[in-house]
């Protein structure tokens, strides 16, 4: 059954009909009034990555998506906001493997595109249940919910973890937002922020 949305067209599928209103925020709205005849459909980005053309990162559905020759999708940010500071990519890491190093909790690491001075994540390694083994990586931003990461950003996340050391990460995490590196609960007293985590979570290590 079509769906009609506000601006009285006829959309297959509710991505169909938040695309159009897509189109109407990023572009002029005399372009979406008067479209010209060779106008592509711009289309937003779902999920977060870096951009192909600048290398630094685009939030979700901040940017914009085009496939490329092999039929995946690229990342771009929206014209006139590509970054004019080149991007420092994060060091490679070989192997998948080198990951599962990488305890659960929270880390912060050098900005991956240099707009910050940090980026701060998230990092949960179930060790039981179907997910067991795995690695999730989750972006925190202040104030809004913590954004799951993949790809690219999953790797460069805990590549560069490693790179500057699973130790430092945890302690600047600590120290920059006054929050234990384990549960993010924060830290109310000297001694939890000496040492990077609450009572509970420290107690937990022994």
């Amino acid at each position: 059954m079509a769906i009609r949305c506000g601006k009285g067209h006829e959309h297959e599928t509710v991505a169909e009909v938040r695309e159009c209103y897509a189109v109407e925020q990023l572009l002029p709205s005399t372009m979406v009034l008067n479209p010209p005849a060779t106008m592509v459909t711009v289309r937003s980005n779902k999920f977060g990555g870096n951009c192909v053309k600048c290398g630094h990162y685009v939030g979700e559905q901040e940017g914009r998506i085009e496939r490329n020759a092999s039929g995946k999708w690229d990342v771009f940010h929206l014209d006139g906001q590509c970054s004019e500071v080149p991007a420092t990519p994060a060091p490679a890491v070989s192997f998948r493997e080198d990951f599962k190093g990488i305890p659960a909790g929270h880390y912060a690491t050098a900005s991956l595109t240099g707009n910050d001075d940090y980026d701060f994540w998230r990092v949960d390694a179930p060790t039981e249940g179907k997910w067991a083994g795995r690695i999730f990586v989750k972006r925190v931003i202040g104030g809004k919910p913590e954004a799951p990461v993949r790809g690219a950003t999953r790797h460069a996340a805990l590549s560069a973890i490693l790179f500057e050391g699973i130790e430092v990460c945890g302690m600047r995490y600590a120290d920059e937002l006054g929050a234990c590196r384990n549960c993010n609960r924060h830290l109310t007293d000297e001694l939890s922020r000496s040492r990077g985590y609450g009572p509970d979570c420290w107690g937990a290590r022994a």
